[in-house]
């Protein structure tokens, strides 16, 4: 690839990951959440699989890694779902109010976890499209 591409993607690829985490821990108050915030996340990986070599990338954050993240986050967002879902359902309609904005509780919580597995889904598909 041209060094300017290469310069280029590594001046984005934090404000990338920026971005995608200010969506993830924003989402319960403004539009976006889990979904597109791990799509951001996972654009800027795919930016560098493929403005780099797979193996130049894959060193850094190998398929293990990647599947390992993915059970950890979605055990944490089933436990997250099942234990605190009942208690924040009526936490969440007793504190509603009109015309006032609340925390959101735990839903931040499920944003980062849903957040990491979309990340760790979307780049595991880069990496079997990029190797075939």
């Amino acid at each position: 690839m041209d060094v300017i591409v290469k310069t280029i993607s590594r001046i984005l690829f934090p404000f990338m990951l920026l971005t995608g985490s200010y969506v993830a821990l924003h989402g319960h108050l403004t539009p976006g959440g889990a979904f597109p915030a791990g799509s951001i996340i996972a654009t800027a990986f795919a930016l560098l699989i493929l403005v780099f070599s797979e193996g130049d990338v894959e060193h850094k954050l190998t398929r293990n890694e990647l599947i390992d993240l993915k059970s950890v986050s979605g055990i944490l967002l089933i436990i997250l779902i099942l234990s605190i879902g009942a208690s924040f359902r009526s936490e969440l309609l007793s504190a509603q109010a009109p015309l006032e904005l609340w925390s959101g509780g735990f839903t931040l919580f499920s944003n980062i976890a849903g957040m990491f597995m979309v990340v760790t889904a979307i780049v595991l598909i880069i990496y079997s499209l990029v190797r075939e």
